[in-house]
């Protein structure tokens, strides 16, 4: 299995890195759009922003462990 990374420079692989957040936070704002006024009441906030939080996490951990 490659590395997402491997063959980047430093610029490109923060870039990418930058992207897959970016792709993350999207993601998550467009499924909160589509709640309907109940599932938003519902949500477990605490549970979702650490489910948000973690996402990134290993975004970062992925981009330093493979770091040009």
């Amino acid at each position: 299995m490659t590395n997402k990374y491997q063959g980047l420079t430093s610029k490109e692989a923060d870039e990418l890195m930058t992207g897959l957040i970016g792709v993350i936070v999207c993601a998550e704002l467009a499924r909160a759009r589509r709640m309907t006024p109940t599932e938003w009441e519902d949500r477990d906030i605490f549970q979702w922003s650490h489910g948000i939080a973690s996402a990134i996490f290993y975004a970062v951990q992925n981009r330093r462990n493979g770091a040009p």
